[in-house]
Protein backbone atom coordinates (compact mmCIF):
# COMPACT_ATOMS: atom_id res chain seq x y z
CA UNK A 1 0.00 0.00 0.00
CA UNK A 2 2.96 2.55 0.92
CA UNK A 3 5.59 2.09 -1.31
CA UNK A 4 7.96 4.81 -1.59
CA UNK A 5 8.97 5.05 -4.78
CA UNK A 6 6.72 7.62 -6.85
CA UNK A 7 3.82 6.64 -9.09
CA UNK A 8 3.40 8.60 -12.56
CA UNK A 9 0.17 10.62 -12.53
CA UNK A 10 -2.55 9.60 -14.41
CA UNK A 11 -4.57 11.59 -17.17
CA UNK A 12 -7.42 13.82 -15.50
CA UNK A 13 -10.53 13.39 -17.96
CA UNK A 14 -13.62 11.42 -18.25
CA UNK A 15 -13.40 8.34 -20.52
CA UNK A 16 -16.15 8.31 -23.76
CA UNK A 17 -17.71 5.27 -21.84
CA UNK A 18 -18.32 8.06 -18.76
CA UNK A 19 -18.90 10.68 -20.65
CA UNK A 20 -21.86 8.48 -21.93
CA UNK A 21 -23.46 7.48 -18.60
CA UNK A 22 -23.33 10.89 -17.29
CA UNK A 23 -25.40 12.21 -20.88
CA UNK A 24 -27.60 9.72 -19.79
CA UNK A 25 -27.79 9.88 -16.05
CA UNK A 26 -28.56 13.65 -16.60
CA UNK A 27 -31.85 13.07 -18.23
CA UNK A 28 -32.75 10.78 -15.55
CA UNK A 29 -31.56 7.05 -16.22
CA UNK A 30 -30.69 5.94 -12.79
CA UNK A 31 -29.28 3.13 -14.50
CA UNK A 32 -26.52 4.81 -16.20
CA UNK A 33 -25.64 6.70 -12.57
CA UNK A 34 -25.67 3.68 -10.90
CA UNK A 35 -22.79 2.05 -13.36
CA UNK A 36 -20.73 5.37 -13.39
CA UNK A 37 -20.88 5.08 -9.17
CA UNK A 38 -21.16 1.42 -8.50
CA UNK A 39 -16.74 0.74 -9.45
CA UNK A 40 -16.05 3.78 -6.78
CA UNK A 41 -17.94 1.83 -3.98
CA UNK A 42 -15.40 -0.57 -2.60
CA UNK A 43 -12.15 2.36 -3.04
CA UNK A 44 -14.12 4.94 -1.54
CA UNK A 45 -15.52 2.95 1.79
CA UNK A 46 -11.91 1.96 1.98
CA UNK A 47 -10.61 5.61 1.90
CA UNK A 48 -13.78 7.02 4.17
CA UNK A 49 -12.44 4.01 6.81
CA UNK A 50 -8.83 4.63 6.37
CA UNK A 51 -8.30 8.41 6.28
CA UNK A 52 -11.19 8.05 9.99
CA UNK A 53 -13.50 9.98 8.09
CA UNK A 54 -15.95 7.16 9.09
CA UNK A 55 -16.25 3.56 10.58
CA UNK A 56 -16.36 0.68 8.87
CA UNK A 57 -20.23 0.18 10.09
CA UNK A 58 -20.73 3.71 8.81
CA UNK A 59 -18.88 4.00 5.23
CA UNK A 60 -21.42 2.74 3.53
CA UNK A 61 -24.28 4.84 4.93
CA UNK A 62 -22.32 8.00 4.08
CA UNK A 63 -21.59 6.44 0.81
CA UNK A 64 -24.96 5.99 -0.07
CA UNK A 65 -25.60 9.42 1.50
CA UNK A 66 -22.99 10.82 -1.10
CA UNK A 67 -24.39 9.13 -3.64
CA UNK A 68 -28.17 10.73 -3.49
CA UNK A 69 -26.53 13.99 -3.27
CA UNK A 70 -24.39 13.59 -6.16
CA UNK A 71 -27.48 12.42 -7.76
CA UNK A 72 -29.62 15.52 -6.99
CA UNK A 73 -26.22 17.74 -8.15
CA UNK A 74 -25.33 15.80 -11.15
CA UNK A 75 -27.01 18.72 -13.31
CA UNK A 76 -24.58 21.18 -11.74
CA UNK A 77 -21.36 18.96 -12.92
CA UNK A 78 -19.49 20.64 -15.79
CA UNK A 79 -17.18 18.14 -16.63
CA UNK A 80 -13.82 20.55 -15.66
CA UNK A 81 -13.28 17.50 -13.93
CA UNK A 82 -13.46 13.79 -13.29
CA UNK A 83 -16.78 12.47 -12.43
CA UNK A 84 -14.87 10.47 -9.69
CA UNK A 85 -13.17 13.55 -8.01
CA UNK A 86 -15.91 15.57 -7.92
CA UNK A 87 -17.83 12.61 -6.66
CA UNK A 88 -14.92 12.44 -4.12
CA UNK A 89 -15.52 16.01 -3.20
CA UNK A 90 -19.27 15.22 -2.17
CA UNK A 91 -18.04 12.22 -0.44
CA UNK A 92 -15.64 13.71 1.85
CA UNK A 93 -17.91 16.86 2.47
CA UNK A 94 -20.30 14.37 3.64
CA UNK A 95 -18.11 12.18 5.69
CA UNK A 96 -17.43 15.68 7.06
CA UNK A 97 -20.98 16.26 8.00
CA UNK A 98 -21.48 13.54 9.26
CA UNK A 99 -18.80 13.71 12.05
CA UNK A 100 -19.55 17.29 12.94
CA UNK A 101 -22.95 15.34 13.67
CA UNK A 102 -21.45 12.85 15.90
CA UNK A 103 -18.98 15.47 17.82
CA UNK A 104 -22.25 16.83 18.94
CA UNK A 105 -23.81 13.82 19.96
CA UNK A 106 -20.86 11.85 21.23
CA UNK A 107 -22.52 9.01 22.79
CA UNK A 108 -22.30 7.52 18.85
CA UNK A 109 -19.69 8.89 18.01
CA UNK A 110 -16.74 6.12 16.49
CA UNK A 111 -13.98 8.49 16.54
CA UNK A 112 -11.40 8.01 19.60
CA UNK A 113 -12.45 10.00 22.79
CA UNK A 114 -11.06 11.49 25.68
CA UNK A 115 -11.95 8.97 28.60
CA UNK A 116 -15.68 9.04 29.35
CA UNK A 117 -15.84 13.09 28.30
CA UNK A 118 -16.61 12.17 25.02
CA UNK A 119 -14.45 14.53 23.13
CA UNK A 120 -12.54 14.01 19.99
CA UNK A 121 -9.01 13.88 20.33
CA UNK A 122 -7.63 16.47 17.63
CA UNK A 123 -9.37 15.09 14.98
CA UNK A 124 -7.17 11.73 15.56
CA UNK A 125 -8.57 7.94 15.20
CA UNK A 126 -7.74 4.78 17.16
CA UNK A 127 -5.86 3.12 15.46
CA UNK A 128 -7.59 -0.05 15.66
CA UNK A 129 -9.96 1.81 13.79
CA UNK A 130 -7.60 1.45 10.19
CA UNK A 131 -7.53 -1.54 8.23
CA UNK A 132 -4.78 -3.84 7.60
CA UNK A 133 -2.66 -2.89 4.58
CA UNK A 134 -3.12 -6.43 3.12
CA UNK A 135 -3.86 -9.21 5.43
CA UNK A 136 -4.28 -11.44 2.10
CA UNK A 137 -0.03 -11.16 1.78
CA UNK A 138 0.74 -13.06 5.30
CA UNK A 139 2.12 -16.18 4.97
CA UNK A 140 1.06 -18.32 8.57
CA UNK A 141 3.33 -19.43 10.36
CA UNK A 142 6.18 -17.92 9.01
CA UNK A 143 8.86 -15.49 9.56
CA UNK A 144 7.68 -13.44 7.03
CA UNK A 145 4.09 -12.84 8.60
CA UNK A 146 5.40 -11.66 11.83
CA UNK A 147 7.52 -9.43 10.19
CA UNK A 148 4.86 -7.97 8.09
CA UNK A 149 2.05 -7.75 10.61
CA UNK A 150 4.65 -5.49 12.93
CA UNK A 151 5.14 -3.60 9.93
CA UNK A 152 1.54 -3.23 9.32
CA UNK A 153 0.76 -2.27 13.05
CA UNK A 154 3.51 0.61 13.23
CA UNK A 155 2.13 1.76 10.06
CA UNK A 156 -1.74 1.87 11.41
CA UNK A 157 -0.32 3.65 14.04
CA UNK A 158 1.92 6.29 12.81
CA UNK A 159 -1.14 6.67 10.11
CA UNK A 160 -3.89 7.06 13.33
CA UNK A 161 -1.21 9.92 15.09
CA UNK A 162 -1.21 11.98 11.35
CA UNK A 163 -3.76 15.05 11.22
CA UNK A 164 -6.70 13.91 8.88
CA UNK A 165 -5.85 16.24 5.98
CA UNK A 166 -2.26 14.33 5.67
CA UNK A 167 -3.63 10.93 6.20
CA UNK A 168 -6.47 11.59 3.67
CA UNK A 169 -3.65 12.39 0.81
CA UNK A 170 -1.66 9.50 1.48
CA UNK A 171 -4.56 7.20 1.17
CA UNK A 172 -5.95 8.72 -2.21
CA UNK A 173 -2.73 8.72 -3.25
CA UNK A 174 -1.55 5.50 -2.45
CA UNK A 175 -4.36 3.18 -1.71
CA UNK A 176 -6.61 4.91 -4.39
CA UNK A 177 -4.12 5.68 -6.61
CA UNK A 178 -4.86 9.20 -7.25
CA UNK A 179 -2.82 11.55 -9.09
CA UNK A 180 -1.67 15.02 -7.66
CA UNK A 181 -4.48 16.91 -9.82
CA UNK A 182 -7.22 14.28 -8.72
CA UNK A 183 -6.25 14.65 -4.85
CA UNK A 184 -6.39 18.39 -5.56
CA UNK A 185 -9.14 18.54 -6.88
CA UNK A 186 -11.14 15.96 -4.78
CA UNK A 187 -10.13 17.83 -1.95
CA UNK A 188 -9.88 21.16 -3.09
CA UNK A 189 -6.64 22.50 -2.48
CA UNK A 190 -3.69 23.61 -4.57
CA UNK A 191 -1.52 20.94 -5.55
CA UNK A 192 1.38 22.34 -4.14
CA UNK A 193 -0.38 21.70 -0.94
CA UNK A 194 -0.88 18.12 -1.87
CA UNK A 195 2.66 17.82 -2.79
CA UNK A 196 3.78 19.14 0.34
CA UNK A 197 1.36 16.93 2.36
CA UNK A 198 2.01 14.27 0.43
CA UNK A 199 5.56 14.63 1.48
CA UNK A 200 5.34 15.38 5.25
CA UNK A 201 3.19 11.91 5.20
CA UNK A 202 5.86 10.54 3.29
CA UNK A 203 8.99 11.14 5.14
CA UNK A 204 6.99 10.05 8.53
CA UNK A 205 6.69 6.49 6.75
CA UNK A 206 9.93 6.17 5.22
CA UNK A 207 11.87 6.60 8.71
CA UNK A 208 9.44 4.18 10.07
CA UNK A 209 9.93 1.45 7.19
CA UNK A 210 13.45 1.93 7.38
CA UNK A 211 13.47 0.11 10.46
CA UNK A 212 12.35 -3.10 8.34
CA UNK A 213 14.36 -5.42 6.24
CA UNK A 214 12.85 -5.83 2.82
CA UNK A 215 10.19 -8.17 2.28
CA UNK A 216 11.40 -11.84 0.99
Amino acid sequence: MFGISKKTCPVLENSPEELSLLARAKQGDLDAFALLCEPLREGACKYLVASGLAGETDAEDVFSDALLKALRSLDRFRGSSSFKTWFYTILRTRALDVRRMRKSHPTVSFFQTDGDSGEEISGEISPARITPIDPRSYTVGSDAELLRKERVRCVRETLARMPERIRSVLILYYENEFSYTEIAQALRIPIGTVMSRLHNGRKKLETLLSDFRPDP
